[in-house]
């Protein structure tokens, strides 16, 4: 789900910790490595694989720039923050088409050798099947907008799923939090009473989160997974 589409639903975020402003270029140098690769249809093994991508709707994506022209976090600039874009390609392959063709391989090793393909055959016989289909299934794209306010130490996710919310928090965190000492925390009912000063003060959200935390664990258990 992202900005650029008609209904809109969001997911808030505070970010604890850390660096107040953040340079571009020490921005850019992190968020380098997990950039999403050219599409490639053909010998990719991954279920899923979860990239950034450059923005849409922002002066620079309205240049007739291919999508695997260079970019960095200048494109993704806005007047108080930074708008970033989660790409995540799913492969899958199915159910019965792999077991068509494992049973069919089945048959064809039992006529080879004149005996049954005991257990860890078989298995090595369904993983190279699998991995062969997977390496052939093409790629269903989604894209999720976020829009991250640096200074005020707020994000917003333009999705509520659940494993959405999984895949870009993990990514975020290897992006950027894990790097500049930063918690990311989603804003979950029990938090939206918070003030601002109370977000600002160190001492007293520790507390507090701390205290919430006591009540809602699974709201906390999940965001201390990806810390460093």
């Amino acid at each position: 789900m992202g900005i650029q589409q008609g209904s809109i639903a969001l997911c808030r975020y505070r970010l604890l910790g850390g660096e107040k402003r953040l340079s571009l270029g020490r921005l850019s140098d992190l968020i380098e490595p997990y950039k999403a690769k050219p599409l490639t249809l053909t010998g990719l093994h991954k279920e899923e694989v979860v990239g950034w991508v450059r923005p849409v709707g922002l002066e620079s994506a309205t240049l007739d720039l291919p999508p695997d022209a260079p970019w960095d976090l200048t494109d993704c600039q806005v007047d108080d923050g930074f708008v970033l874009r989660l790409r995540i390609e799913r492969r899958k392959v199915p159910a019965a088409l792999l077991q068509l063709l494992y049973k069919q391989e089945f048959y064809a090793e039992t006529l080879r050798t004149g005996k049954t393909p005991g257990p860890t055959e078989r298995r090595e016989l369904r993983d190279h099947l699998q991995a062969e289909l997977m390496g052939r299934a093409l790629p269903t794209l989604s894209h999720v907008d976020v829009y991250w306010r640096d200074v005020a130490g707020e994000l917003m996710l333009f999705h509520t799923g659940k494993k959405v919310r999984g895949l870009f928090e993990a990514l975020f965190n290897n992006s950027f939090s894990q790097h500049l000492g930063l918690t990311l925390v989603a804003v979950e009912p029990p938090l939206i009473g918070l003030t601002r000063e109370q977000w600002e003060d160190s001492q007293v959200a520790s507390e507090t989160l701390g205290r919430l935390s006591l009540a809602t664990p699974a709201a906390f258990a999940d965001q201390n997974q990806n810390r460093p």
